[in-house]
């Protein structure tokens, strides 16, 4: 099911597809482009442009294949808890037998 927000944002958007092409036609002219041959023969003088931070875009045929750009590490997520502090957070009774059997027979 879609939010509201997504509907709304899709029933105003009128993209249309010669748009798209164009846009990523000026994306590419913005770029250095190589061939798969060129790439394979200067890969790593291409590795060191993309470090530099230069997106280099590879093609095959005349057609856009893959791009090498700089690496970015991606953080995100819950900050790592050691597994003492999970563990103390879990308090368990001395026996926790009942606890188990009632929550098994309940069905969850």
């Amino acid at each position: 099911m879609k939010s509201k927000l997504v509907l709304s944002l899709r029933a105003r958007a009128t993209i249309r597809p010669a748009a798209v092409e164009e846009a990523a036609a000026e994306i590419l002219r913005r770029r250095a482009t190589v061939s798969v041959r060129e790439a394979k023969d200067q890969i790593s003088a291409l590795m060191a442009r993309a470090e530099a931070g230069e997106d280099i875009v590879i093609t095959s045929d005349g057609e856009p294949k893959a791009m090498l750009v700089r690496y970015r590490p991606v953080v995100g997520g819950k900050a790592w808890r050691p597994i003492e502090a999970f563990r103390a957070s879990m308090p368990v009774a001395p026996d926790s037998t009942a606890m188990l059997r009632e929550a098994r027979d309940s069905g969850y």
